[in-house]
């Protein structure tokens, strides 16, 4: 009877309605995410920009400087920063480039001459004839071209789309921070009157949450990139720019990101430096580097932004990459960290 009597109270209480009401909407828009979430990539990517650039925007307007006229100053900004910085990396990428494809025939000389010297060598107790894998090579080549040249359709399409998403991010993210106020009033306006002040202090302590996780992904990916570089430059890896460069982006992707980036440094070093030595010292450094930050200077970055144990970051990160693939990775952290305020909150509206 009292168990009966508490459920009555609980249900004619305001908040537990509007409780039920919010589980429900939010295990809608799951299903709806998770049903257009081949699409969903785009905005996703458009919002995260739009709450980088918005902090800018709202320091100018807040010193009466029209939103739109900041907005697209911000955009010139941004596009003259890119330009500039295009214009300076070009020719040293260009160069980098350039080099490397020059050295093209005298690596593909090196292994040949390897390949008739002492065409079998042991990997790992593992015996590799060099002479047959290039004689493999060099007849399989004509076919592996003729594959390259009937995908160039394929290539020109996806550069096409590449454009096309590219705009739409950045056209989505202008109007986001544009309209930022009126798109706030409407959601507002959804809100019953009565529990805006709550839906208010989540939405802040949610946006607080997502600014604080975005500015610590830039600045672990800037210091990987950086410190990357410089320890390559150090140990005489040639294109060490380039490499650095690939490292830090490659460092948004959760878990796999310090792999791909240490991909084409190991290719370098194996290739152009021909030393097994140095392909070694390259995997030291990328195991180094990564794991001092992710395990050491990243929680100081991120500090109390997200409020989650390793066990649920990792639990996050293997249901979103399962619902979601890569870019279930990239929003399983925010997310989970979402999933957490609202909880919270329900639980003090509901046992307080």
């Amino acid at each position: 009877m009292m168990q009966r009597r508490r459920v009555d109270e609980l249900w004619r209480s305001r908040d537990f309605r509007a409780l039920i009401f919010l589980g429900v909407l939010g295990v809608l828009t799951l299903i709806l995410a998770f049903a257009i979430r081949g699409i969903l990539g785009p905005f996703i990517l458009a919002g995260i920009l739009a709450m980088m650039l918005s902090p800018a925007v709202n320091a100018a307007e807040r010193r009466r400087v029209p939103r739109l006229a900041a907005v697209i100053g911000l955009y010139g900004i941004i596009a003259a920063v890119l330009a500039a910085g295009v214009l300076f990396l070009a020719p040293i990428v260009s160069r980098e480039f350039t080099s490397l494809v020059a050295q093209g025939p005298a690596i593909a000389s090196y292994f040949q001459d390897l390949a008739a010297k002492d065409h079998v060598v042991s990997v790992l107790g593992i015996p590799i004839d060099l002479r047959q894998a290039y004689t493999d090579a060099v007849r399989n080549l004509p076919a592996l071209l003729a594959g390259h040249l009937s995908s160039v359709v394929e290539n020109v399409f996806m550069l096409v789309n590449w454009i096309f998403q590219t705009i739409l991010v950045l056209l989505v993210a202008f109007f986001l921070v544009k309209d930022a106020h009126a798109i706030r009033r409407f959601f507002r306006d959804l809100v019953p009157r009565g529990y805006r002040t709550d839906a208010h202090a989540v939405a802040a302590d949610i946006y607080r949450m997502l600014g604080a996780y975005m500015r610590g992904q830039l600045v672990i990916c800037g210091l990987i990139g950086l410190v990357t570089g410089v320890a390559l430059w150090i140990v005489g890896v040639p294109y060490s720019l380039a490499l650095g460069i690939v490292a830090g982006v490659t460092a948004f992707i959760p878990f796999i990101g310090p792999f791909l980036g240490a991909l084409p440094a190991v290719a370098v070093a194996a290739f152009v430096s021909q030393s097994t030595g140095k392909v070694v010292i390259v995997l030291v450094l990328y195991f180094v580097i990564s794991n001092i930050v992710y395990n050491f200077i990243s929680p100081k970055v991120f500090g109390d932004a997200v409020h989650l144990s390793p066990m649920l970051i990792i639990t996050a990160f293997v249901v979103g990459g399962y619902l979601g693939g890569i870019l279930g990775l990239f929003v399983a952290v925010p997310v989970a960290a979402t999933l957490r305020i609202l909880f919270i909150y329900a639980h003090e509206r509901v046992y307080a």
